[in-house]
């Protein structure tokens, strides 16, 4: 053969091996037509057994036992018993010893209708089908009846009755016993496979629940830890909040009265001494002078001290936040000196500490627009948003802000994300400035 002659029979044989596969996924998708088609071969086999007596009786014993094997993967116990009692009849009644008159039933003779013919083969599919689709206590029993009808098959056979018939029973029983062991074996086989499928897949099943039962644990104690740290945060920041306000309102009642009075009682001294120097001689007038000049010093100092206290009071809480953050927000707008426009709408009060922060967050970024940006106006907006609060200043400055560590913003930042907030930055060079705080309406 030339190399061109080989080259077209390598490539018709490649095809024809590409098409077995093809052929074979057909056949398992398509089991209703797959069993149809084995029919349909069965009874093309046996047409060919169609004589003696009554062709049509055979051809229609072989097409019922053809088409048992239709429906067996659905029916196959049913199936398998609608064939066995076939082949049980035409046991009885078909394979009749050399010489034997036909066997009759009430009058009628059955003997050349249920001659065996390759239709028979059927018995041996639903066998496989037993072994495969169902318990093996099941596909025993059917293997016991299967061997039993070969036997009894091989006893009634007409040669196993002739002379020297030992051979022929012989190869009659391997060739009989050797089919029905081979049809149980396969379908086991493939029982032994799904079986394994099965459990492997139970298998993994099983441990794939317990994986998904043990992350739904470890995410439920997550969300409990989450939570319990998140109540425990709530309570350090209002606790917080709390002695803040303790000691803004004990410098207030404290020490801030004690040195306001300490500045009137040195205040009263120093108009005393005055009083009293106007008297007085030379010598009266230069000690009363130093004195006057002491008592002067330390006035001005308590009346320093006092400044500096209600600045600290003040800047730990407030007193204006006491009646809400819109009233504060006005406060800050009315003594910033950048005319600020404001815009509050707030259905519920935040939490007190929330309501620190914001106005903290807001008086740090006035005070920024009025240092550095250079603005003409601003505008403070304090909103609800999706249960949050977000706030935003806007000025019309030159721009250019960012965080810088040490820096006023990286402190803002630092401040709303002890509440889980968020700090946005939109400042491009040439402005305008947009900050943006979103709080959580509760600590």
């Amino acid at each position: 053969m030339s190399r061109s002659g080989r080259q077209v029979s390598g490539s018709r044989a490649g095809a024809y091996a590409g098409r077995v596969p093809d052929l074979l996924a057909w056949l398992r998708r398509h089991p209703w037509q797959a069993d149809g088609l084995l029919a349909l071969l069965l009874v093309l086999f046996s047409s060919g057994q169609w004589q003696g007596q009554d062709p049509a009786a055979v051809a229609a014993v072989s097409v019922l036992l053809a088409a048992t094997v239709v429906p067996r993967r659905r029916y196959p116990v049913a199936m398998f018993a609608v064939a066995v009692t076939i082949g049980a009849a035409q046991i009885a009644l078909g394979i009749q010893p050399s010489g034997a008159p036909p066997q009759s039933v009430a009058g009628l003779t059955f003997g050349a209708a249920l001659q065996p013919t390759v239709a028979d083969a059927a018995i041996l599919v639903l066998l496989y089908t037993l072994a495969a689709h169902r318990s093996r206590r099941v596909s025993i029993t059917g293997l016991v009846i299967c061997l039993l009808g070969s036997a009894a098959a091989i006893v009634r056979w007409a040669p196993a009755h002739t002379a020297h018939s030992g051979g022929a029973v012989l190869a009659a029983a391997v060739g009989l016993g050797g089919a029905t062991l081979t049809a149980w074996v396969l379908g086991d086989s493939v029982a032994y496979r799904y079986r394994r499928a099965y459990y492997a897949s139970l298998e993994e099943r099983a441990a794939r629940l317990e994986a998904e039962r043990d992350a739904q644990a470890r995410i439920a104690q997550a969300a409990e830890r989450a939570r319990e740290l998140q109540e425990r945060r709530a309570r350090v920041v209002d606790e917080s909040a709390a002695r803040l306000r303790r000691i803004e309102r004990d410098l207030h009642d404290g020490a801030q009265v004690r040195l306001a009075a300490l500045a009137m009682t040195l205040g009263e001294i120093k108009e005393s001494l005055d009083a009293a120097a106007d008297g007085a001689g030379d010598d009266g007038a230069d000690d009363g002078a130093r004195t006057r000049m002491l008592v002067a010093a330390a006035h001005r100092n308590a009346k320093e001290t006092l400044a500096e206290l209600r600045d600290l009071a003040r800047g730990i809480h407030p007193p204006v936040l006491d009646r809400g953050l819109a009233t504060a927000l006005a406060a800050l707008a009315e003594t910033s000196p950048v005319p600020v426009r404001l815009e509050v709408s707030l259905a519920e009060r935040p939490s007190p500490a929330i309501e620190a922060i914001a106005y903290f967050c807001a008086a740090e970024l006035l005070a920024n627009v009025a240092k550095h940006s250079g603005a003409s106006r601003a505008t403070v907006n304090a909103r609800e948003h999706d249960g949050r609060i977000l706030m935003t200043v806007t000025d019309d400055g030159s721009g250019g802000a960012r965080l810088a560590p040490g820096g006023g913003l990286a402190g803002l930042l630092e401040r709303v994300q002890t509440v889980d907030g968020r700090l946005g930055i939109d400042s491009p060079a040439g402005g305008p400035t947009v900050i943006t705080i979103e709080l959580p309406d509760h600590a």
